[in-house]
């Protein structure tokens, strides 16, 4: 390896931006504000982001999990049925705040994540008219290897869930992502949802912070909910000074966190074969264990400089994120084809 280790457990590890220290202590210096929206940074952040992602509306919260679970009680106050696939976040990591809902789940079936139209058009055809339904989709889909919603099939969801009186929430905490990978402005990815999540410490490289986006009434009933979940930050000024500054130059840096994970998939394809890890779409690569030993071989990978998380006993994570260098891409490679040796065959060398 190049240097000592190399974090791949997930992009919140990557780099900020060095200009983001010295703007988050001046923010600091300045007044703090006490109320919601009195903030200068916070209401130029509020501002750029409603702009970026087509919204009336944009809150900032702590995380991405809290702008999710305050959706909910935004579309489902009364309880209701949380339509989903199986794998989505709100069902599995964030499952435990989820429960604490009272919703009812209903697992849709999905493509590499993504339920289809014609899926949640027979989901919403089979409701009964008393029930309320919250559709929910996630781009880039974490559990799918970050893999990216087809196009049009949001617009062909939102139209059915428009005629049913259904809505329609989008977590997109990796959305930044998946607008790279289709080449679209990130509000084009938003159209037709009701509410949409997304991080600012993942993708963009934000200290902390996620925002929820959508009408202006929805984000001033989210205000109440925030305040009640705990996450009315004061002063929030060099919260929203970071996040605005990590927003410049975002997409250029994200095309380059994609060209290094094609370049790394293509390295290790080379070295295990195309089996050895599932369709590449955004900055995630998931690597195929079929022999249940993610953990082994995550132990293996880390001895030699590389760190990474398993997902379950087949599947091993890796995020690209601004911390990878190109001129890793072949160590890197080689150190989890000497992992995948030492777990098979007892044979790996270091």
């Amino acid at each position: 390896m190049t240097r000592t280790s190399i974090d791949l457990r997930s992009d919140l590890l990557g780099p900020r931006p060095p200009k983001i220290a010295d703007i988050m202590s001046a923010a600091v210096l300045r007044p703090a504000a006490m109320i919601h929206g009195e903030d200068p940074d916070e209401r130029a952040l509020m501002e750029l982001l409603a702009e970026e992602l087509g919204v009336e509306a944009v809150l900032l919260v702590p995380t991405c999990t809290m702008a999710n679970q305050i959706a909910i009680r935004l579309h489902l106050p009364d309880g209701g049925r949380l339509a989903s696939s199986p794998l989505s976040h709100v069902v599995t990591v964030e499952a435990r705040a989820t429960a604490l809902t009272g919703v009812v789940r209903q697992d849709l079936q999905a493509e590499n994540g993504h339920p289809s139209p014609s899926t949640v058009a027979g989901f919403l055809a089979s409701q009964e008219a008393s029930e309320t339904a919250l559709v929910w989709l996630e781009n880039t889909h974490m559990l799918s290897a970050g893999s990216v919603m087809p196009f049009g099939w949001q617009a062909q969801i939102a139209a059915a869930c428009r005629a049913a009186g259904a809505s329609l929430h989008l977590d997109g905490s990796r959305l930044w992502n998946a607008a790279v990978a289709q080449r679209a402005p990130m509000s084009v990815l938003t159209g037709g949802c009701d509410t949409v999540a997304v991080s600012l410490n993942k993708a963009i490289g934000a200290p902390l912070g996620s925002v929820l986006a959508g009408s202006r009434e929805a984000i001033a009933e989210a205000v109440r909910w925030r305040e009640a979940m705990g996450g009315e930050w004061r002063p929030i000024g060099c919260i929203a000074a970071a996040a605005l500054a990590a927003l410049d130059g975002w997409r250029e840096r994200l095309e380059t966190d994609a060209d290094i994970a094609r370049m790394l998939a293509g390295a290790i394809a080379d070295r295990l074969g195309a089996e050895a890890l599932q369709p590449v779409s955004s900055n995630l690569i998931f690597l195929n264990r079929p022999d249940h030993d993610a953990t082994l071989f995550v132990a293996a990978l880390a001895r030699r400089g590389v760190k990474t998380i398993p997902l379950g006993p087949h599947a091993v994570r890796l995020a690209i994120h601004g911390g990878v260098r190109e001129r890793e891409v072949e160590a890197v490679a080689t150190a989890i084809a000497a992992a995948d040796s030492e777990v098979r065959h007892g044979d790996g060398t270091e």
